[in-house]
Order: C-alpha cells, then sequence, then structure tokens
C-alpha cells in the first residue's frame, strides 16, 4: 500500500470515528458536557499527527541554533 493511500485511509478514520463519536454525542441532546468529551476525541485522534509536528518543530529549532563546530580538524603531518 502506498504512503499515500495510508494516510488517506487513516484520515477517513479519523474523521468516521469523530463524525460517530459526535452524533452519539448529539442524540441525547446537546449539553455543556459533551465539550470536554468531544476535545478529547479530537485530540485523541490527531495526538501522533501533533507529537509527529512538535518532533519536527524541534528538530528545526535545535538545528537553527546550533552553534558551528569552530574547531578545525588537527591536521596529521
Amino acid at each position: 500500500m502506498k504512503v499515500s493511500q495510508h494516510n488517506r485511509l487513516i484520515n477517513i478514520n479519523r474523521v468516521l470515528i469523530l463524525a460517530l463519536t459526535l452524533s452519539g454525542l448529539l442524540m441525547d441532546g446537546l449539553q455543556i458536557g459533551d465539550l470536554p468529551c468531544t476535545l478529547a476525541v479530537f485530540v485523541w485522534l490527531w495526538m501522533p499527527l501533533c507529537t509527529r509536528l512538535e518532533a519536527h518543530m524541534l528538530r528545526w529549532i535545535d538545528g537553527k541554533h546550533a552553534r558551528p563546530n569552530r574547531h578545525k580538524p588537527l591536521s596529521v603531518v
């Protein structure tokens, strides 16, 4: 399976889980307690993507602010 197909299936799965969760929460009527549950489901579904984004940003920041190597290698005479 190609990476693009795999990512598409994962995203479809996420949207389906979110839609079913929201429809289940709304079946008994909209309540204020539904908001934290909905947010928790949203964060849970997209946590791998958020973690990957965070790791990418940390690598970018570390690479941008890394000190250049000022020591020249010793030449062998």
